[in-house]
């Protein structure tokens, strides 16, 4: 038996070389979303109205949450003031690396993943206080 970590790295170079535009797949334990630019909408950005609102309030509280799932690597830690626009961290797919920035101005109060955890979509990564 693989683990989750290994089934996922198959699923993303098969996704690469593949002609599809977008995958989407859903187990008992977790979701995952894959799609090149003129793929389709994103499945799990689909929320329930009481969930886009509990999200809408997680981001006026200054929490940076993952895109998407990938390698954490962070760019800030615990104590660093930080401006809207900051890079917080990057998730790496694959080699390739996304940007977090921050949304708000303030103080780092906590990093919630540590460098090459694997973090999945919408995990808080970096809670941002008011300076």
């Amino acid at each position: 038996m693989t683990s989750p970590i290994h089934d996922i790295r198959a699923m993303l170079l098969q996704f690469e070389r593949s002609p599809l535009k977008d995958l989407y797949f859903r187990s008992a334990d977790w979701s995952l979303f894959l799609a090149r630019p003129e793929g389709g909408a994103n499945p799990l950005l689909a929320l329930e109205a009481g969930a886009a609102e509990a999200v809408t309030a997680a981001t006026i509280a200054g929490v940076a949450q993952a895109p998407h799932l990938g390698l954490f690597e962070p760019c800030c830690a615990a104590g660093d003031a930080v401006q809207v626009g900051d890079v917080l961290a990057r998730l790496d797919v694959l080699g390739r690396k996304t940007e977090v920035v921050s949304t708000a101005a303030g103080v780092v109060s906590a990093v919630h993943a540590a460098a090459n955890d694997l973090v999945e979509y919408g995990a808080d990564l970096v809670e941002i206080a008011a300076a």
